[in-house]
């Protein structure tokens, strides 16, 4: 199971087309590598979550009042080379610009999948550098991702009627506070290779 960079790309292209029919606000970015000069493209989605009281309920809440503030969340998808797969990096805070801490956004998981994460938090979402940005950001562990991939029946050399990043996406969404419009699940895309 693994797929290339050139098939994210394309997967990328496709999710970001749909986005823009939808005003989603998922854009392609590209980053320049220091070593070589090339050029790496990645996801972005930047957006505001307006949540109640009872999904922020958290007793790692720092003030009384933290929970009635919108969340500000910057999704990146990255290409992971190791594992060849696709890589969540996202930060969460404040409009205040207080970042949430770790506990936070462990809080944060929606509650179906909240017993598991708290059994395996360190394996699950960490905190770690951006390696583009080289500041701290929140990370699914990119093993869960190839996991997700596998349990999607994922196979680089298949053809699917679906893009594949945006089944995974729709699958790790709860894990990282993602909401995804439901127009992508009935879209088709073109046959990505």
């Amino acid at each position: 199971m693994s797929m290339t960079y050139e098939q994210f790309v394309e997967y990328a292209t496709d999710l970001k087309n749909h986005s823009d029919s939808i005003d989603d606000g998922w854009n392609i970015c590209q980053y320049q590598c220091p070593m070589n000069g090339s050029f790496i493209n990645y996801l972005v989605k930047k957006e505001i979550q307006k949540r109640n009281n009872s999904t922020l309920k958290s007793e790692h809440s720092d003030s009384p009042t933290e929970d009635n503030i919108p969340i500000v969340c910057e999704y990146h998808i990255l290409y992971n080379l190791s594992y060849s797969c696709p890589d969540v990096f996202f930060n969460m805070w404040n409009t205040d610009g207080k970042l949430l801490s770790l506990e936070h956004v462990w809080s944060l998981v929606h509650s179906f999948l909240k017993q598991t994460v708290i059994h395996d938090k360190w394996n699950v979402i960490t905190q770690e550098m951006h390696p583009f940005f080289n500041t701290p950001f929140f990370r699914l562990h990119p093993c869960k991702n190839t996991h997700v991939l596998e349990m999607l029946d994922f196979s680089s050399k298949n053809n699917f009627e679906f893009n594949p990043l945006i089944s995974w996406l729709s699958t790790i969404s709860p894990l990282i506070g993602l909401e995804i419009h439901l127009s992508y699940g009935k879209k088709y895309s073109k046959k990505c290779s």
